[in-house]
């Protein structure tokens, strides 16, 4: 029942190895950023390395030189050719109701659906004392 994660991590290649490593041998439950890269080299990771791939190279020539985001989104169209996003399923709020009220804006959220979920499951067992 042990835990170890690495977030946003850079110029590590295998963060499934840096978690095990931050399980093993930290208290941590999660590094994240500089610190997670710093720590997976000093523990004998290779790195720092360039991660950068002539696909990822490419799409960002793309967009720099265009000046527009990329739509990595899924079931999001762009207000216009470039962005904003916004989800395919947005609901329009009519002319009669106020568009700054809490309720108005939870009427613009997507719907919830069978695929719009994630599930996160943990079991935790503490061992018992008897008095």
């Amino acid at each position: 029942m042990e835990v170890g994660a690495v977030a946003a991590m850079r110029y590590v290649k295998d963060a499934i190895k840096a978690a095990r490593l931050v399980m093993q041998h930290t208290e941590h439950t999660l590094l994240a950023g500089e610190k997670a890269s710093e720590f997976a080299i000093s523990m004998g990771l290779p790195g720092p390395t360039n991660l950068s791939s002539s696909e990822s190279i490419e799409k960002w020539t793309k967009w720099k030189n265009s000046s527009c985001q990329p739509n990595f989104r899924k079931n999001a169209l762009p207000a216009n050719n470039c962005g904003p996003y916004r989800p395919t399923n947005y609901l329009e709020l009519s002319d009669e109701t106020c568009s700054n009220t809490y309720e108005n804006q939870i009427l613009r959220l997507p719907h919830v659906g069978l695929h719009s979920h994630d599930t996160i499951s943990m079991a935790v067992i503490d061992r018992v004392r008897l008095s």
